[in-house]
């Protein structure tokens, strides 16, 4: 019964994602607990592309209204929504960084945006534990 909901659930963000003209997406995790230092790990981003990590207090459907990424649907809402940083994804569209997170950061959700198209490429939003 699990495996079939998942399924599902799997089809449905794969029809998504098609609708939308989305990419592979980009894989984001976190190693490490707020408000100490955290590892940021993403894998699957088009290489050597610049990126955005993007912060936000909620999840939701936030679309980029101009620029670069005009149009794109992001997983984050727009309540506290503020870039953290831009990184380059690397030769192999992965990499990893390491920084200190303040209080401030604590349980906020975030995604990384790849400028790669438009609509841009995006990853999975995971909440800073």
């Amino acid at each position: 019964m699990r495996g079939s909901f998942v399924a599902a659930v799997l089809a449905a963000v794969a029809c998504i994602s098609a609708a939308r003209g989305a990419r592979a997406q980009v894989v984001i995790s976190i190693e490490g607990s707020c408000p100490t230092h955290l590892t940021f790990r993403w894998d699957g981003a088009t290489a050597d592309e610049w990126a955005a990590l993007l912060a936000a207090e909620e999840t939701g459907q936030y679309v980029v209204p101009a620029f670069r990424c005009s149009g794109t649907y992001l997983g984050l809402g727009w309540r506290g929504l503020r870039l953290v940083t831009t990184f380059r994804t690397g030769s192999e569209g992965r990499g990893e960084v390491t920084r200190r997170a303040s209080r401030s950061y604590c349980g906020l959700f975030l995604q990384i945006v790849v400028a790669d198209a438009a609509p841009c490429t995006t990853s999975n939003v995971v909440q800073i534990p």
